[in-house]
């Protein structure tokens, strides 16, 4: 069992590094200490049979605890973001957890809260636990989580043990495919949040390979780095972005620091800036929560934004048309893949044949090519779904959006890359006539609160294609060519 493999560190180094921040730091014998006694002080929660316990824990430390002990415990967990957080009570009701594991005060009205404090934590921490004997079906659910990548509605998606230790493996091994590793046990960085299941698999196999889990604030992972302890960070372009802004000037590259890249495009510009000021040892992963990572390759050696790197070994990839026939090398299609690491479907019984889920294949929902050297280029959508900042968003919904508010049918947005290389969402309108900014934000955010700032501007037409849909590559052409002649 996963929570097993990751303590087994703990017996066998119990003085070595589990977790690590700015402020603190915890061994793994603290952590094989705390995980058994908190297991032992929530040992009643199996009387209830819970089919899910959900958990509401800001410190990062405590929140693996939790997850650590539930699991010996053989009770699915899943992570709910902050109550502050526009998601929560979203990701609440759709996950609908039987009972809320809180640290620091939660009150709902639907929900069942267990509330447990620092002071429940200390006496905790002085008993003295004995051994709980659980026998666990490896084809239990260990782990919940919402996949939010896919498709523009969110859904809940469902991990059994023997699927959890089956991803660790993966990433565990895929690293040694990627090669350069820096130390045998590097520090893990992770922007990725253990509320998906990819974070939780990230965060899993740093455990399970002894390596600490470093965690910052967002603000603070350029801090973190710059100590020059070896380190593989987990980052988004939009948290990579934040980092090469924040160093300082005549900054080298760093020979302790590894990125893998993920959750969104890599445009050259930003992998450029990347090599040149951070590190060279950049590795860029194609995947989704449901299939873990499809594809990876060293940034390095692309040519262009559109790659992504090679399918790895335990993945079947196919580029197909439309009726689901496999094409040639070189032609467009639609990506789909096979994979040991491949969930079975969503949680909820009714989308277990989604449009994404079909006759033993996984659809992404992107469009794609494989060149004769077999690495996969992603060049585009088959619907409107962009990734900005680590979340997704539908350029549908946002259209539909405008148009309500501004009454007007001709507008179209679209992304486009700033100075950082950076993706930028912008609304281009065919006439400004009673265009109000702030209303417009007001609404949009109404419906996305977590939507990046928007930037609108007036073009002469929207373009539109065949099939009565706006053009976004076109705008985007147009707008870059715009920029460039600007300049």
């Amino acid at each position: 069992m996963f929570h097993v493999m990751a303590l087994r560190h703990a017996r066998q180094n119990p003085q070595s590094l589990a977790f690590d921040s700015l402020s603190q730091d915890w061994t793994f014998v603290q952590l094989d200490r705390d995980v058994a006694a908190v297991a032992a002080a929530l040992s009643k929660l199996r009387e209830a049979r819970p089919k899910l316990v959900g958990i509401h824990c800001g410190n990062l430390y405590w929140h693996w605890v939790f997850i650590l002990s539930l699991a010996s415990l053989g009770l699915a967990s899943a992570s709910l973001p902050e109550s502050s957080n526009p998601s929560f009570l979203r990701d609440a009701q759709l996950l609908g957890p039987d009972v809320v594991l809180s640290l620091g005060g939660l009150s709902l009205q639907d929900l069942q809260v267990l509330e447990v404090n620092e002071a429940w934590l200390s006496r905790v921490r002085e008993t003295d636990p004995q051994p709980i004997d659980v026998v666990i079906d490896c084809d239990a659910i260990c782990r919940y989580a919402i996949a939010a990548g896919t498709d523009a509605e969110r859904r809940p998606l469902a991990m059994t043990y023997r699927q959890a230790e089956m991803a660790i493996m993966h990433m565990i091994f895929q690293e040694q495919i990627m090669g350069g590793v820096i130390t045998a046990t590097p520090h893990v960085l992770s922007t990725i949040g253990v509320i998906s299941l990819t974070g939780f698999i990230v965060g899993c196999s740093a455990l399970c390979g002894g390596s600490p889990l470093n965690f910052v604030s967002h603000t603070d992972i350029g801090i973190l780095i710059a100590r020059r302890i070896p380190t593989v960070a987990v980052v988004t372009p939009g948290h990579l972005a934040h980092i090469i802004e924040v160093l300082p000037p005549g900054m080298q590259p760093l020979e302790t620091l590894k990125l893998i890249v993920t959750g969104g495009k890599l445009s050259r510009t930003l992998r450029d800036k990347t090599l040149a000021k951070l590190t060279r040892r950049v590795t860029a992963a194609y995947g989704t929560d449901e299939a873990g990572a499809i594809a990876l390759g060293d940034a390095a050696t692309f040519e262009d934004d559109q790659t992504v790197g090679t399918a790895l070994p335990w993945v079947t990839l196919q580029i197909v048309d439309a009726q689901g026939k496999k094409l040639a090398t070189g032609e467009e299609g639609v990506v789909r893949i096979r994979s040991t690491g491949l969930l079975d479907g969503y949680a909820d019984i009714q989308e277990k044949q989604s449009r994404h889920f079909a006759e033993g294949w996984f659809y992404p929902g992107d469009r794609g090519l494989l060149d004769a050297g077999q690495r996969l280029h992603i060049t585009g959508r088959v619907d409107d779904l962009v990734s900005l900042g680590g979340d997704k968003f539908d350029l549908g919904v946002v259209d539909d959006i405008a148009r309500n508010m501004l009454g007007q049918r001709e507008l179209g947005s679209f992304l486009s890359l700033d100075e950082a290389g950076r993706e930028r969402l912008n609304i281009a309108l065919a006439s400004d006539k009673g265009f109000n900014a702030d209303h417009l934000a007001q609404a949009l955010r109404a419906f996305y609160p977590t939507l990046p700032p928007v930037c609108v501007m007036t073009v002469d037409h929207i373009p539109w294609s065949l099939d009565g849909r706006v053009d976004r590559e076109r705008l985007s052409r147009a707008f870059q060519r715009s920029e460039t002649s600007a300049h």
